[in-house]
């Protein structure tokens, strides 16, 4: 399941910072700073508004500037300085003793030629190609910020416009094999591979031989019996092959858990758990007239309005 799984992108890119020199460039006070490049990286994502968490938060009317995308549903940067040291490779301890093991010795670790940037976004695939329509979008939407993230990136000074950034991001790209998703409530309907199919290209394979043997006039035990093993291990697998290949397909996507629908569908859990706490202590016979009520105000199959807002967490 690579990269594009349950109907969205999963979309992952390790990129390289080069953090060579010194920067130079005017603090809060006018003063002039001296920083090196991966500090101006960790710098830009701090000053990065992230999603408004609170009430108070709301009131700044900062969001992200991922919010703009109505197609962004999670969005994250992780520094790389090094890799972590996991501890010393697991070992038979009599095999240790007699080889004569010294613990104390410290084993090769694994270390970065630089600092990476680490890119983890999930977003609603679109009718183009992908990630490159959704980065070009991307960049129409937020050139500003991610030009102050990726500035000291290597390559990044010759990115020039949307297809070019969206070009130079995609080299950096990795291949997703484990994305989180989790807005399928119950599981589809996938169609499964019978025994029949299975039985019926086993036996396909299997015959293979004997109209050989019938165009060729070959028929001998020794070969009959040859030719019947090789046809045997070659329906085996093409009968694996064929359940690998079924596997790996990618899982089908959910109509209803687009961004938009996942935003109304938040809404719409807290205005009904309102709503259950109000009725607590009402008359049973108004029940009915107060959820009519609810269906006309909050409108739940309307996924303009109203709504949670994008990049807000309430």
């Amino acid at each position: 399941m690579p990269d594009i799984d349950a109907g969205h992108y999963f979309f992952t890119a390790i990129v390289p910072v080069c953090n060579e020199g010194i920067i130079e460039h005017e603090g809060v006070d006018g003063g002039l700073i001296r920083s090196s490049p991966i500090h101006m990286v960790r710098e830009a994502l701090e000053t990065l508004p992230t999603a408004l968490q609170s009430h108070a938060t709301e009131a700044i009317g900062i969001p992200s500037p991922f919010s703009r995308s109505q197609r962004t549903h999670f969005a994250r940067f992780v520094v790389l300085d090094q890799p972590f040291f996991n501890g010393r490779a697991r070992t038979d301890a009599i095999v240790g003793t007699i080889r004569g093991t010294d613990l104390l010795a410290a084993e090769p670790d694994d270390r970065l030629g630089c600092p990476y940037l680490l890119v983890m976004i999930d977003f609603d695939p679109g009718d183009r190609d992908q990630p490159r329509d959704y980065l070009e979008e991307l960049w129409g939407l937020m050139e500003p910020e991610l030009r102050a993230v990726f500035t000291y990136c290597y390559g990044f000074p010759q990115v020039s416009g949307a297809s070019g950034f969206a070009e130079w991001l995609i080299s950096c790209q990795l291949e997703t094999t484990m994305p989180f998703n989790d807005y399928w409530i119950d599981p589809p309907a996938l169609p499964s591979l019978s025994t029949a199919t299975l039985v019926a290209v086993l036996a396909g394979f299997a015959a293979i031989p004997s109209l050989i043997q019938l165009r060729y006039h070959l028929w001998s035990w020794p070969i009959t019996t040859l030719f019947a093993v090789l046809g045997l291990l070659v329906g085996v697998a093409a009968d694996y092959a064929l359940v690998m290949w079924r596997g790996g397909r990618s899982f089908p996507g959910n109509p209803r858990a687009t961004l938009p629908h996942v935003l109304k569908g938040l809404y719409l859990q807290r205005a009904f758990a309102r709503f259950v706490s109000e009725q607590q202590d009402r008359d049973p016979a108004s029940w009915g007239a107060a959820f009519r009520d609810f269906l006309r105000t909050h409108r739940p199959e309307d996924l303009t309005g109203p709504t949670q807002p994008p990049g807000v967490i309430r």
